[in-house]
């Protein structure tokens, strides 16, 4: 964790300090090594939120574009007691939560249900080769407004089938100044579509509270502009059209 309480006061970790969990109560103790991020572990080994994962640098850094008065909130289901931490909570009342790990389906769906108003950012080099073969899948415009295009996935990871099962609007973080929501993703042909939209932008967008897109497979058909006609020296746009794909 980046925070812990050190004498009731929400503080970073620095060497010899003690502190407790915010979440929990329990003792925390500063891991400050060279290597590693600095970061509050639990004394214990046992920790008080199981949906937490372990904090990368990937994590820190989307966390540090957002008001560190954001950071960690203790998210509250006042029917049932039960409490999760959330990994930014803004002063508009959106979670946003950084996913690095894969996550089963009963997790991702449990933890939609418990905060409702929230958005994935999720790390999309997980794998070496994830952010590569993106590059190699994106295919054509279909949009201009939004910005989407077509995607074949050439990968064996199912970083797409996995994440389109979610409910909430995914951003997905192939390490460019981009990222890419998921649309749509059909896992028997691996074709999918994506919305560009930049980093700063996001950020921009969930700070000041502006409404995020929110379009979906079913405004592709009524809403989106047709996808120009595939041209014999275009094999990006013969994806959309059913051909045979990049080369």
């Amino acid at each position: 964790m980046q925070f812990a309480l050190v004498e009731n006061v929400v503080s970073e970790p620095k060497p010899g300090l003690n502190g407790t969990c915010k979440c929990c109560g329990t003792p925390m103790v500063p891991k400050c090594g060279r290597h590693k991020i600095w970061h509050w572990a639990h004394k214990s080994l046992v920790h008080c939120d199981s949906w937490w994962e372990t904090e990368t640098a990937w994590h820190r850094g989307w966390k540090n574009k957002f008001n560190k008065e954001w950071h960690e909130i203790i998210h509250f289901d006042t029917e049932t007691g039960e409490k999760h931490i959330a990994d930014v909570k803004t002063d508009r009342g959106l979670i946003v939560e950084f996913q690095h790990s894969a996550m089963k389906f009963e997790e991702l769906e449990s933890r939609e249900q418990f905060y409702k108003n929230m958005v994935w950012i999720v790390d999309g080099c997980r794998s070496d080769q994830n952010a590569f073969l993106f590059d190699q899948g994106l295919a054509g415009p279909i949009s201009v407004n939004p910005d989407t295009y077509s995607l074949q996935w050439f990968g064996s990871s199912k970083i797409f089938e996995d994440w389109m099962q979610a409910t909430k609007p995914v951003f997905l973080d192939f390490g460019s100044e981009n990222l890419w929501r998921l649309v749509s993703f059909n896992s028997a042909t691996k074709k999918g579509v994506v919305e560009l939209i930049g980093r700063e932008c996001l950020v921009g967008d969930i700070t000041e509270g502006r409404p995020l897109a929110q379009i979906g497979p079913a405004e592709l058909s009524s809403n989106l502009t047709p996808p120009l006609p595939p041209q014999a020296d275009s094999p990006q746009l013969s994806l959309w059209a059913g051909g045979p794909g990049l080369k």
